[in-house]
């Protein structure tokens, strides 16, 4: 079933008002289309969370869920945790990646084991 979400989620015009699963680690790689924007900053100076990410605006926004910390959400961008976003900054691209929680600075969904296609 699992497999069944994630494959609609890697079809395009298929993700948006879908519930996709998030599973961590043993998540299976997406494919999303947007444009990349930023570097948007988020967190804290004063707490050690302040980050500069660029992110993935979506075309279509979609609908996450790990059942965790970062719980069932409705994203239209992700950040890039990738080297080397900002050559891609302005361009639209579809890209092959997973999705995580990141819990350690700001709860939130990013993209990982990024593959612009």
């Amino acid at each position: 079933m699992l497999a069944g979400f994630m494959l609609a989620a890697s079809l395009p015009g298929h993700s948006a008002g879908r519930l996709l699963r998030v599973d961590g680690d043993h998540a299976a790689p997406i494919t999303l289309s947007g444009t990349v924007i930023g570097p948007i900053a988020a967190g804290s100076k004063a707490e050690g969370t302040f980050s500069e990410t660029y992110h993935l605006k979506l075309r279509q926004p979609i609908r996450l869920d790990d059942a965790g910390a970062c719980g069932a959400r409705r994203v239209s961008s992700l950040a890039l945790s990738q080297e080397d976003m900002a050559r891609l900054k302005g361009h639209a691209v579809t890209v092959q990646a997973r999705v995580f929680c990141q819990e350690s600075r700001a709860v939130a969904y990013r993209l990982a084991d990024i593959t612009v296609l």
